[in-house]
């Protein structure tokens, strides 16, 4: 059986139940983690922002098995933080403590070998694919408004429009050899990364 790939997701949203404003996604191969240590990780992002309380927030995790030809176990962890009140300070904070954890996962794991850079053409095709998975739009209705790459970073960033009028954002980039959405949004968030 191939390692299990695992994939964590933290969203930001204006409180449970709600698409998210803004995602965080995070593709690892054979992660050297426990679940219950990537628990305990993506939980103390709920008191990033240096309240007295955690943020409100949901955790989920999943895994199971997939078969194709060969078999693959697969792992699923996604934490939604009510940004409800939060304002731009708080946003900030959790912002800051995501890329922390990330980085503590991504030194953790092992990637998959895509080389020094990701083409604009596959970076595209993860970003629309991100998107469309995670507010439930089909791929094909996105029509690229700008498409921006940073060589330092490793990275593309694109703007959006969708089809009935909503604009959405990715930063793709490549982390420990493999391309991984790091964030999307939607409309009405702050898009500095």
């Amino acid at each position: 059986m191939e390692p299990m790939s695992t994939t964590v997701i933290v969203n930001l949203t204006d409180h449970p139940g709600v698409e998210p404003e803004v995602s965080w996604i995070l593709p690892l191969v054979a992660l050297d983690m426990s679940v219950e240590e990537t628990i305990e990780l993506l939980q103390a992002l709920t008191w990033s922002t240096g309240e007295e309380y955690p943020v409100m927030s949901s955790l989920q995790s999943r895994s199971g098995i997939h078969n194709w030809g060969s078999s693959s176990s697969f792992a699923e962890f996604v934490l939604s933080l009510s940004a409800g009140g939060l304002g731009s300070l708080g946003a900030t904070a959790i912002d800051s403590a995501v890329r922390e954890s990330f980085r503590k996962l991504r030194d953790r794991a092992r990637g998959d070998d895509w080389g020094d850079v990701i083409s604009e053409a596959d970076a595209l095709s993860v970003a629309k694919a991100r998107i469309a998975s995670q507010y439930s739009i089909e791929a094909e209705e996105l029509t690229v408004r700008r498409a921006l790459t940073d060589a330092v970073e490793r990275s593309h960033e694109f703007d959006f429009t969708h089809t009935d009028g909503r604009s959405f954002g990715a930063v793709v980039g490549i982390f420990k050899d493999s391309p991984t959405c790091t964030r999307i949004w939607r409309s009405g968030t702050d898009t500095a990364s």
